[in-house]
């Protein structure tokens, strides 16, 4: 793989070394373990199109817009409640 410079802040250059130092790597692995958990909304969108079509396949299950707004919803909500339960154990 051909490597690249990229330009940041004297502060920001130093934070990442900081991090990196850290984690016992350098900051182009630490950018990379970024990027690589941080998709895009392209590489999103093909991640939830193979997940469909692996649910179809599989489970002859096929989700509706309507069943993607309850699963959101629902998400949502759970991470509402492991919020809350965080800051109930904070006190």
């Amino acid at each position: 793989m051909s490597k690249t410079t990229i330009q940041v802040d004297t502060e920001t250059r130093d934070q990442l070394a900081a991090l990196a130092a850290e984690q016992g790597t350098n900051m182009g692995a630490l950018i990379a373990s970024w990027a690589a958990a941080h998709p895009t909304r392209e590489q999103r969108e093909a991640a939830i199109a193979h997940n469909a079509a692996v649910a179809q396949e599989r489970f002859g299950y096929t989700s509706t817009p309507e069943s993607r707004a309850d699963a959101r919803a629902r998400l949502a909500a759970a991470r509402e409640r492991a919020r809350a339960g965080r800051k109930d154990t904070a006190a």
